[in-house]
């Protein structure tokens, strides 16, 4: 009877400064999400800045890209790095590919690895950075599409208030953060530099590939041919993108089960051969040192990215 009320109160105690610590926690984070939101984003830009400026690789990445100068490299590569929002020049990029692509396989050399997996890991680190900035497009490409309602929103009040369309671009250019904020300064910009509108909007859909976007660009081109109500045609484009979100999140709801889906089929089988491959070598070793394992594993892996993409394939809708 003493050791249940021992530990009870043990649990007790451990409950109350669990409760205590978490509150703190969060209350803090709360302070600092806060502080975030008030702080200017050019003083955000400076900070980040001067974050880069203290990396060690960066010198040696830029001298390394030097050497790559004189080659031409491709064009879509230069434009996944402007939809990533990246500072890297495509030199650069290549070089930090080069740099993983060859630190990986020493790593793995030093820590006894076998030689199949440092070759893999040769393939892995070239391909690793160019997977990272498509993931960072992507989800900065989804960002725009919630900031772009605000966008809208401010830039219809504004034209109502006498503000001229590029003025309320540059007012969204300066008040709003990361992606939309930079690109609308940057293609002020270029406005202010004499391009054309429509190729400055045609700039703006490349290094932000989004729908939305789109839709709002080609409205507001035709408007400038036909004349019109643009701060209405402000309000109806924001009815039409908050309606574009809506569709978005219902459908993101009803296939997320077929992603998880995917990703959980997909890792069982790996996370499976890896986990008898240190656990119990012995009972995995037939597999890599027969012909018939390397067939059995090359059928396994061809099966499982078809049925990976077959399952992403139907749950992809496009609206």
């Amino acid at each position: 009877m003493n050791e249940i009320i021992q530990l009870g109160v043990l649990f007790f105690i451990f409950s109350i400064t669990f409760y205590f610590i978490t509150t703190k926690w969060k209350k803090r984070k709360k302070a600092n999400t806060r502080i975030n939101d008030f702080v200017p984003v050019g003083s955000k830009v400076v900070e980040e800045k001067s974050e880069e400026k203290k990396q060690v690789l960066k010198p040696l990445i830029m001298k390394l890209s030097h050497l790559f100068n004189g080659i031409k490299f491709s064009k879509e590569t230069e434009i996944k790095l402007q939809q990533a929002g990246s500072t890297l020049k495509v030199e650069e990029f290549f070089v930090v590919r080069l740099l993983l692509a060859t630190a990986a396989p020493i790593l793995l050399f030093i820590l006894s690895f076998p030689w199949y997996l440092c070759l893999l890991s040769v393939i892995i680190g070239f391909v690793a950075p160019e997977r990272y900035m498509v993931n960072k497009a992507r989800k900065r490409n989804k960002q725009l599409s919630y900031q772009l309602v605000e966008a809208l929103a401010t830039m219809s009040n504004s034209l109502r208030a006498g503000f001229s369309f590029v003025q309320t671009m540059k007012l969204i250019g300066k008040e709003m953060p990361d992606p939309i904020g930079p690109e609308f300064d940057r293609s002020v910009r270029e406005i202010g530099m004499g391009i054309p509108v429509e190729e400055v909007f045609q700039n703006l859909i490349t290094r932000l590939p989004n729908k939305e976007l789109e839709v709002v660009i080609q409205a507001i081109l035709a408007q400038r041919k036909s004349g019109g109500n643009l701060a209405q045609l402000m309000d109806n484009m924001e009815e039409t993108v908050r309606g574009r979100i809506r569709i978005l999140e219902e459908l993101n709801t009803l296939t997320a089960q077929g992603k998880l889906s995917s990703w959980v089929i997909t890792a069982l089988p790996i996370v499976l051969t890896l986990y008898l491959y240190f656990v119990s070598p012995d009972y995995f070793q037939p597999m890599i040192d027969y012909p018939l394992g390397w067939v059995l594993l090359s059928a396994g892996t061809v099966s499982l990215l078809l049925g990976w993409f077959i399952i992403q394939k139907i749950v992809r809708i496009e609206v």
